[in-house]
C-alpha cells in the first residue's frame, strides 16, 4: 500500500471522475502508469517513493480541481460571489497547474528511466509478457464465470455453453491464424465438469 492516493481523495470529495478537468484526468493518467510499473515490481523502495511523490502532486492538482467542481456545482449567490474572486485568481491557479504538470511529466520519464536502468543492470527483471493463448483462456474462464446462476444450476444449459465456446474458440483459431488451442480446451473442459457435478442433472 503506497501513501497519497489521489482515487481517495476523489472518493471523499464525491465528485466524478468525468467532472474534472483535463490536467486533473491526465494527473490521474500519470498515477495510473506509475501504478501499474509499481505492479511489475512491488518490492522496489525507489520505485515506490517516486509512485508516493507522483500520488502528491497529483492529489495538489485534484484537490484546486475538485474545489473549482464543488463551487460550479452550487447556485447559490455566496458561491457566485467566490467564483468571482476565483476567477480573478484563476491566472495564478493556471499557472500553479502548468508547473505541477511539468513536474508529474518529469516524474513520469524519471520513473521509466529508472525502471529501465534497472532491467538493464539486471537488478530487476523485465516482466514477461502473456501470450495470446494465455490472454485467452483467461478472458474464457471469466466469461464462464459470468454466466448466470441459474444457468449454473441447469446441466443441460452448461453442456450447451460449452459447445458454444468450444465452436467460437475453433473459429477463433482460424481467423486469428493461432496454432493450437487444445490446452485452452483443456483447462475450460475441467471448469465446465465441475459446474456440471453441482449442477442439476438432465433429465431424462
Amino acid at each position: 500500500m503506497i501513501k497519497n492516493d489521489p482515487y481517495a481523495l476523489l472518493k471523499e470529495s464525491g465528485i466524478a471522475k468525468k467532472l474534472l478537468s483535463d490536467k486533473a484526468k491526465e494527473a490521474l493518467s500519470i498515477y495510473d502508469e506509475t501504478l501499474d510499473g509499481l505492479k511489475e515490481f512491488p518490492n522496489d523502495k525507489s520505485l515506490k517513493d517516486m509512485a508516493e511523490q507522483i500520488g502528491k502532486a497529483a492529489i495538489e492538482v485534484l484537490e484546486e480541481d475538485i474545489e473549482k467542481v464543488k463551487t460550479d456545482l452550487k447556485d447559490d449567490e455566496k458561491t457566485k460571489e467566490k467564483k468571482r474572486v476565483q476567477k480573478a485568481q484563476s491566472k495564478k491557479i493556471v499557472e500553479k497547474a502548468d508547473k505541477t504538470m511539468d513536474y508529474l511529466a518529469e516524474c513520469r520519464t524519471k520513473l521509466r528511466a529508472e525502471r529501465k536502468r534497472k532491467i538493464e543492470s539486471g537488478e530487476i527483471k523485465a516482466p514477461v509478457k502473456k501470450k495470446l493463448t494465455t490472454k485467452l483462456k483467461e478472458t474464457m474462464k471469466k466469461l464462464i464465470g459470468m454466466m448466470p446462476k441459474a444457468v449454473k444450476k441447469d446441466e443441460q444449459k452448461i453442456v450447451r455453453t460449452e459447445h458454444a465456446v468450444q465452436i467460437f474458440l475453433s473459429d477463433l483459431k482460424c481467423i486469428w491464424g493461432m496454432n493450437k488451442i487444445k490446452p485452452i480446451e483443456d483447462e475450460l473442459k475441467e471448469k465446465f465438469d465441475e459446474l456440471k457435478e453441482k449442477a442439476t442433472p438432465e433429465k431424462t
